[in-house]
């Protein structure tokens, strides 16, 4: 994946490439220990010593927009991955990660992350909850990978087209899929802006889904799972009738018209 930096990365660059070398590293030992204990586990669940383990599909979608710059002019997400994505990931007891960016044409964006596993086979005598925070940390390292490449290739903020492009990893069999946007939802792409639209009345608004429904923007495959905004709606917080009528836009997209459900858990 191609790189960018952002202004404070470029204040501390190397103090970043250490980071993500840690967090590779942890990554190639936990890879290891799966690799190398499978067999282990095989028989350790023949012998009844295996652990319950984790099931629940997750999934992350990060925002390379202008807005996700430092506070107080951005909502800082870096600052939000790394207050919310950790705890995501175990209140969720997510076993599989999901990653997708949003940028200004998020549904063909070239940046990409590998879908993880945060809870590989190992030997059962492996201590499983070391393994597992082990894991959640080589999350976040490709977190802040995908978001400095969002930064870098036609930044910008399709949130609508990262939710599409995500939701080919929900379970197919309609288990939970629980979903982490990092992003402050002000919708910007090449058709939609959503400064520029009229969002303050139930007409406007139900105009405004219909006119993407008929475009086939509005996201599929979502109807059930639970979608957690961090950042949420931050830059209008200061002007009450504006966030009012973003978030009613909002709930009514997605609660609506997607079928999911939004829980306000990790927006801080």
């Amino acid at each position: 994946m191609t790189r960018t930096t952002t202004e404070n990365h470029r204040r501390h660059p190397l103090a970043v490439r250490r980071r993500i070398r840690r967090l590779a590293a942890l990554a190639g030992a936990a890879a290891v220990a799966a690799t190398a204990t499978a067999g282990c586990g095989a028989i350790g669940d023949a012998l009844g010593t295996s652990v319950d383990r984790y099931e629940a599909a997750c999934a992350l979608l990060v925002d390379g927009s202008g807005s996700a710059g430092e506070a107080p002019d951005g909502f800082d997400a870096e600052a939000k991955l790394a207050s919310s994505l950790p705890d995501f990931l175990a209140d969720r007891e997510c076993r599989t990660l999901a990653y997708a960016p949003i940028t200004r044409a998020s549904e063909g964006s070239l940046c990409q992350a590998e879908p993880l596993d945060l809870d590989p086979d190992a030997d059962a005598t492996l201590d499983r909850d070391e393994l597992r925070a082990s894991q959640r940390a080589v999350a976040s390292g490709r977190a802040l990978e995908l978001l400095e490449c969002a930064r870098e290739h036609s930044p910008g903020s399709d949130v609508i087209g990262a939710l599409d492009r995500v939701a080919t990893a929900a379970p197919a069999d309609g288990e939970a899929f629980s979903v982490l946007v990092v992003s402050d939802f002000v919708q910007r792409d090449s058709s939609f802006e959503l400064p520029h639209e009229d969002l303050t009345t139930p007409e406007s608004r139900a105009a405004l889904l219909d006119d993407l429904a008929e475009r086939g923007r509005l996201p599929e495959g979502l109807a059930g799972a639970t979608v957690y905004p961090s950042g949420y709606g931050m830059r209008l917080s200061r002007d009450s009738d504006a966030y009012a009528d973003f978030d009613a836009f909002w709930t009514e997209l997605l609660e609506g018209r997607v079928g999911a459900d939004v829980d306000a858990t990790y927006q801080r």
